[in-house]
């Protein structure tokens, strides 16, 4: 065989084996792109509407959600859900928020949105729950133009008490190992008579921030349940917080 025939086997393998590594490239950068646009989209807004939306709909503006907790199925563990508030939102049982971030708007600035969470009785009869937002493993929920407005406790039997008594919270077994809440340009209100504190998280470490936020006059001690009225931030280890006094 002479040289000029080896050489030409020569390149007509070489010739092969690149059309041969060519295909294969093409085919795993198309299954890539495939992979990579299959990952759902971590960031999803959905209007909801208690009067009008349905649970069933995409959540946009003209189309929008019932319920909030719809609007967190909806976004994929890890993601953030931004709710936008059509109307205001009565709460009968608690939104459970697990491993989102949660933001929560009105969806005109400057017209806050109502909130309104009620007592509930659990399953078992023995204690009543106030309804509110349970964070676990990582959550985070922020609220911005937002009312919301505490219940009273009056007639309950039992009574309200402990960290269930509260809004935002976690569970007793420490589900969440830091309960992280901001309120941005939000309203507490509360009766003469309740009893309802802001965070409850008996077994977390606690992250909250408050900016244009107003309480009432005499909500010292239901800032975090446990908390002793006019305790300071600054000598508890396990809160984090940008208010001066609790």
């Amino acid at each position: 065989m002479s040289l000029e025939t080896d050489v030409a086997n020569l390149v007509t393998q070489t010739t092969k084996l690149l059309d041969y590594f060519g295909n294969k490239k093409a085919a795993i950068d198309s299954a890539v792109a495939s992979a990579i646009a299959a990952i759902p989209e971590g960031r999803k807004i959905f209007y909801v509407n208690q009067l009008t939306g349905d649970d069933n709909a995409d959540g946009q503006a003209a189309r929008p959600l019932k319920t909030i907790d719809k609007a967190i199925a909806n976004t994929p563990f890890g993601g953030l859900c931004i709710v936008r508030l059509q109307t205001d939102y009565r709460m009968a049982l608690n939104i459970s928020v697990d491993a989102r971030v949660l933001s929560i708007f009105s969806d005109t600035t400057g017209v806050k949105r109502k909130i309104i969470p009620a007592y509930y009785m659990i399953a078992d009869g023995t204690a009543h729950y106030l309804s509110g937002i349970v964070q676990s493993n990582g959550a985070q929920v922020l609220l911005s133009d937002i009312t919301v407005d505490l219940p009273s406790p009056a007639g309950l039997n039992p009574a309200p008490v402990g960290f269930v008594n509260a809004f935002f919270k976690s569970t007793s077994n420490g589900g969440a190992v830091i309960l992280a809440a901001k309120l941005s340009a939000c309203e507490f209100t509360s009766p003469p008579d309740g009893t309802a504190y802001l965070v409850g998280a008996p077994n977390s470490a606690v992250v909250l921030e408050v900016l244009g936020t107003s309480f009432p006059a005499s909500f010292g001690g239901r800032y975090i349940s446990g908390i002793a009225a006019g305790s300071l931030p600054k000598d508890i280890p396990n809160i984090m917080t940008n208010l001066t006094v609790l």
